[in-house]
């Protein structure tokens, strides 16, 4: 390991050891206040990630947003991820409390607190952390499977943190099996969609904004092999620091159109990809527009119709 990876973990470990032992101390107020002040801040420094930002902002609203208009989604889109980011200490402490008094549902989600079967399906839009902190603390524990961090250190902690409120971490290794047996034991399955997943680690292209980017079809595949319906639920911030959680019309595996198993598959995976879509046009302002989304390119589109950061297909 390079000195500057060695010190690097050390000082990110040493600022997750601060924000445990001073963040959950702090009033509301200073939380959210905090949170402005260094996203302002972060969005103002010429970096590649207001860079990445702009890019995908052009890419989704081309001339139908004013440069102006972007530039304030993109600032508040820096505030939200540092909120995101402070939350996950504050809610460490207190967590019951702080849920009860700041988080309310969408009465759409009513259904997520029977016990029945559900994939739970959520993006990087608003509060993806404290909305499995929610749903658990309401008597339905979600399983997930979280992705370890290169930080051992830091993620330890986190590792802590997620399962303070009753969420359960299904390992990685095996992970199939194990959501599988959750959803058969009526359990939930939350899972994160709106990230890269290359095509040979379960990856398939759907549109999304325009354009094909691939998403896991793990959501479409365990839904429809035990016929559990898809639930979505986005933890949108509020001005005055409270939460809440947004949903949209639930998916039934049953009413998915297709001849085959693979275009089932296929469909279903379009389908919640386009309700991460309405949701993100919904509440632009809470997604993380500073990641590259548009990074794979399928091998059939030219790479003129792609950002700079893109990759050629291989």
């Amino acid at each position: 390991m390079s000195s500057f990876k060695s010190l690097r973990k050390r000082v990110e470990t040493a600022i997750t050891r601060l924000a445990l032992r001073w963040v959950p101390r702090w009033k509301r107020t200073t939380v959210l206040r905090t949170a402005r002040i260094l996203g302002r801040i972060g969005y103002t420094l010429p970096t590649a990630l207001r860079r990445v930002g702009l890019t995908n902002l052009d890419l989704v609203y081309g001339d139908t947003k004013s440069k102006q208009e972007k530039r304030a989604i993109l600032r508040e889109a820096f505030q939200t991820a540092t909120l995101v980011f402070l939350d996950i200490f504050w809610f460490a402490e207190q967590t019951r409390e702080r849920i009860e008094s700041l988080v309310t549902f969408d009465p759409l989600l009513d259904e997520l607190f029977q016990r029945k079967a559900h994939m739970c399906i959520t993006a990087h839009l608003g509060n993806w952390e404290l909305l499995g902190h929610a749903v658990s603390i309401r008597g339905n524990p979600l399983s997930s499977v979280a992705a370890p961090l290169v930080n051992p250190a830091v993620d330890e902690y986190l590792a802590r943190i997620r399962v303070v409120s009753g969420q359960i971490i299904i390992p990685r290794d095996g992970a199939i099996r194990g959501m599988l047996r959750t959803l058969k034991e009526d359990g939930k399955i939350g899972l994160l969609l709106d990230q890269n997943t290359r095509p040979r680690e379960g990856g398939i292209f759907v549109d999304f904004f325009g354009l094909p980017v691939p998403i896991s079809d793990a959501g479409a595949v365990l839904a429809l092999k035990t016929n559990a319906d898809v639930l979505f639920g986005f933890c949108i911030p509020k001005w005055d620091g409270t939460y809440y959680v947004h949903s949209c019309p639930k998916l039934v595996p049953g009413d998915v159109a297709g001849d085959t198993k693979n275009e089932q598959v296929f469909n279903l995976t379009q389908a919640i990809a386009a309700s991460i879509e309405q949701a993100i046009r919904a509440h632009p302002t809470a997604w993380l527009w500073m990641y590259k989304r548009w990074k794979h390119v399928p091998p059939d589109r030219p790479m003129s119709d792609y950002p700079y950061y893109a990759k050629a297909p291989r």
